[in-house]
């Protein structure tokens, strides 16, 4: 890949290809962004430009020995590093230290990226502090991060910060479209669910289990019409079967309230991100008022926050579908 199979970031494209144009590549980066943006992607082909021998703006040769290595994930000049665990430790850090003062073996620089680099410990990041104060000229850095905010000050001052941004619907729709076997039907709908993610469109387009969850949710939402009392304890088994993934049907649940609030008060169509439920949307949203909607968005977002908070999960969702219940029995 080369920064021309990049959708969007435009910014960071022109940024990083001009580093290369000019040969002031910096010592240290910090790529920021949410998960699934394309951090690693796009750090992976800025690692590949600086250790190929003859590399331009443009791309890799893709022939000599450095890429030919990086291609085959055995280039030592090149190390990826990421949590085991939980986080990235001291150790970690310092298995760099004892390497980066070793020159270049095959390519011009010397790459480490630090992936997911919040999860660095304090004493992590302040070993890695020393690194950066002190860089050997060939040595280059490369963290990405969901949440800069989590980093040192004195490691953030260190490094080029390029903050990824949010693709637009048009180019999560481009990107699904060139991904082979995609749900055309559901396109849309995933493009507004990803929230400008490309990476978490293309996890979802042909998962079987997402929108097998998403339509017993579904269910479940028209249910609770003529549901009575006794009907929540046995839809709590679902949830109960399902709950590593809670975040997904709480989402669902969530998103579904939401279009209706959005119709309701807009009456536009187009920017409902159920787009594919829009019938059901329509024929429902009638039956609720704003005030309805937004109880129970507001019930929905604080049984996620109880159960992140490890309150009792059954009660949880069992208080939860009973508020809903409570309310959509008076439509």
């Amino acid at each position: 890949m080369n920064f021309n199979d990049i959708i969007g970031q435009q910014e960071v494209v022109e940024g990083l290809k001009n580093s290369i144009k000019t040969n002031k590549t910096g010592h240290a980066y910090i790529f920021n962004g949410p998960r699934g943006i394309g951090k690693k992607t796009a750090a992976r082909i800025f690692a590949g430009l600086m250790l190929c021998s003859k590399a331009d703006p443009t791309g890799t040769c893709g022939e000599c020995t450095p890429c030919r290595l990086f291609a085959n994930n055995s280039n030592p000049d090149f190390r990826e590093i990421e949590a085991g665990g939980a986080s990235i430790g001291v150790d970690d850090i310092r298995s760099i230290q004892g390497d980066i003062m070793v020159k270049p073996l095959y390519s011009p620089r010397k790459v480490y990226l630090i992936l997911d680099a919040e999860k660095m410990t304090v004493q992590a990041q302040n070993g890695l502090l020393k690194t950066l104060e002190e860089p050997p000229p060939y040595a280059t850095l490369i963290l990405t991060t969901s949440n800069a905010d989590a980093l040192l000050e004195t490691v953030k001052s260190r490094a080029f910060k390029y903050n990824f941004k949010k693709n637009t619907p048009e180019e999560v729709l481009r990107a699904l479209a060139s991904r082979p076997g995609s749900r055309d039907k559901d396109m849309r709908f995933i493009a507004s669910y990803a929230d400008g993610v490309i990476g978490t469109a293309l996890e979802l387009v042909n998962s079987e289990e997402f929108f097998s969850l998403r339509e017993k949710t579904l269910e479940i939402f028209l249910e609770l019409r003529k549901a009575k009392l006794s009907d929540i304890f046995d839809m709590y088994r679902f949830f109960e079967a399902n709950k590593d993934h809670m975040d997904t049907i709480l989402d669902t649940l969530l998103l579904l309230y939401r279009d209706m609030l959005v119709f309701k008060e807009t009456g536009k169509e187009n920017i409902l991100i159920n787009s594919d439920k829009k019938d059901i949307i329509l024929r429902n949203v009638g039956n609720f008022t704003v005030q309805n909607l937004i109880h129970h968005m507001g019930a929905i977002d604080t049984t996620r926050r109880m159960i992140k908070q490890n309150a009792n999960f059954q009660l949880a969702i069992e208080v939860m579908l009973m508020k809903l219940q409570e309310e959509s029995a008076e439509w």
